[in-house]
């Protein structure tokens, strides 16, 4: 059983973070996958939505995951930062991102850990160009 989880949280003042989320043990004996449980904790939501990011061949390469409930609230600030990496590299979507989001290695369904140095290299090249949203 995994007891941390490697991912980048995005904040939704656009900062972004390589951290280990811990993963409760509850999540595993709901038999929730890791990442999901870890990214549920983080978003604090009780579902994710997840955001499938690639094109072509690349397709699944990262998910976006955020708190589905989120979503359809007007009180929870909208991210930037997510929405603009949802609109290039994700599906089609006219919605803007809420909260807190959590980018993963893999497919949503059963994301895996990004690991450490791709999550440096990823923030790094964000911090690259901070006049971009993505």
């Amino acid at each position: 059983m995994r007891t941390t989880f490697s991912a980048v949280v995005i904040e939704i003042d656009g900062t972004m973070t390589a951290q280990d989320l811990p993963v409760d043990p509850l999540w595993a004996s709901l038999r929730i996958p890791a990442g999901i449980g870890a990214a549920l904790d983080a978003v604090g939501d009780v579902a994710t939505t997840g955001f499938v990011l690639g094109r072509g061949p690349h397709q699944g390469t990262a998910s976006l995951l955020v708190g589905a409930n989120h979503q359809d609230a007007p009180a929870i600030p909208v991210n930037p930062l997510a929405t603009a990496i949802v609109h290039r590299y994700g599906p089609v979507t006219s919605r803007p991102i809420r909260g807190r989001a959590v980018l993963v290695a893999g497919w949503d369904e059963n994301p895996e850990p990004i690991l450490g140095p791709v999550a440096e290299a990823l923030i790094a090249s964000r911090s690259a160009r901070p006049a971009q949203a993505a």
